[in-house]
């Protein structure tokens, strides 16, 4: 989110960041900026847009609580004392004296503070003030002056401050379009160079291997399956429910072998299905501490597997969730590389379970023997 914040923060900068409406149409551009982004880049994973929106909520939440801070610390400090010398209508004879008072040539020191109403120190303070106090009669009244001036002092400060006003609100509107246009600009550049919108197969410069597939023709599309594809790390939500220490929890068909590995491609089971029938299955046992968590939700169940070196085999997947029900029957491809093959599955039903349920797994749905290595078997619980 490094691109989106720094023009967050540029865009508070240059405006009028105490103002929490400002604050707050700065961060929705910024909200816009991300979907512009997203749908430029066709994005339509519901995963992914949620965890960009969290990210970004996740920086303006941070940026506004340190903002509102900076308020609060200003606000703690008195602001300076200044005295208004021009808004009072009748200033007092001393005040008057304080500001510019007239040479005594042009006026008689006994009549200023008094005779013009205490107009005669606003006279400086007109633009074309010196140039009338030349040019005016010598015969005319010191009173008098310094009335028309007060006028005309008036009338061009009455002029003059909506032209400042109209002045300042053109340049705001113009920073705010600015910030905007900025904050867009940022976002998709951040989309678009940040890798987030490529595959998996794009980000891989290694050499190119068979993807791995999901057959659906066997599919129980009741069951809610979905293939997610393949994750480069699982999170501390994720339960992992069978390494190849566990062997104790697993159990071979008739016509299966489940044999522990440990070498230079790390410790697994080896499942070897002579069949492709029940016989050739082999049980992994799944606590009912596990079944208790995915009861009534939609959960992912990840299994870390490999094919033998040099070899494709196309294995399956069941589940008897006990109470729970089952899954259906999933049916994937893969090679010898190492690869985690996802699938959720949903339960409507909250029936606690009472007893362990089993994933079961046949390494060869074609009956040819092949073997395949699990390394770990994971779930992550519905929310």
């Amino acid at each position: 989110m490094s691109g989106l914040e720094t023009a967050i923060r540029q865009a508070l900068e240059r405006s009028e960041r105490a103002n929490s409406e400002t604050r707050a149409r700065i961060y929705q551009s910024a909200r816009n900026a991300l979907e512009a982004g997203l749908r430029k880049q066709d994005v339509h994973d519901p995963d992914v847009i949620a965890q960009q929106r969290h990210r970004l909520e996740g920086v303006i939440h941070a940026i506004e609580l340190e903002e509102r801070a900076s308020l609060k610390a200003a606000a703690s400090v008195p602001p300076p004392v200044q005295i208004e010398t021009r808004s009072a209508p009748v200033p007092s004879a001393e005040l008057d004296h304080d500001i510019h008072m007239p040479s005594e040539r042009h006026v008689d020191r006994a009549d200023s503070p008094v005779a013009d109403g205490g107009l005669a120190g606003l006279r400086p303070e007109r633009r074309d003030g010196p140039r009338a106090a030349e040019t005016a009669p010598v015969a005319e009244p010191a009173a008098g002056k310094r009335g028309k001036a007060a006028k005309a002092a008036k009338a061009d400060a009455a002029a003059a401050k909506p032209r400042r006003r109209k002045r300042g609100s053109f340049l705001s509107f113009v920073m705010v379009i600015t910030t905007l246009v900025a904050a867009v600009v940022m976002g998709a550049w951040w989309v678009e160079t940040s890798g987030l919108l490529k595959t998996a197969a794009e980000r891989d410069t290694s050499v190119a291997n068979p993807p791995s597939t999901v057959q659906s023709e066997d599919f129980d599309g009741a069951a809610g399956l979905k293939t997610l594809g393949a994750q480069a790390g699982f999170s501390g939500d994720w339960v992992e429910v069978f390494t190849p220490a566990d062997a104790s929890n697993v159990k071979a068909g008739s016509r299966a072998a489940a044999d522990p590995v440990s070498d230079e491609r790390g410790q697994r089971l080896r499942i070897t299905s002579a069949t492709a029938d029940a016989d050739g299955n082999v049980s992994i046992e799944i606590p009912v501490s596990v079944l208790e968590q995915i009861s009534g939700k939609t959960s992912t169940v990840a299994l870390s597997v490999q094919a033998d070196t040099g070899k494709q085999t196309q294995f399956s997947v069941e589940c008897d969730f006990s109470s729970l029900g089952d899954c259906g029957r999933h049916r994937f491809t893969v090679n010898d590389e190492k690869n985690d093959m996802l699938f959720q599955v949903t339960f409507d039903r909250s029936l606690a379970p009472s007893s362990p349920g089993h994933i079961l797994i046949n390494s060869d749905v074609t009956g040819a023997g092949n073997s395949v290595s699990v390394y770990a078997v994971r779930v992550l619980p519905g929310q």
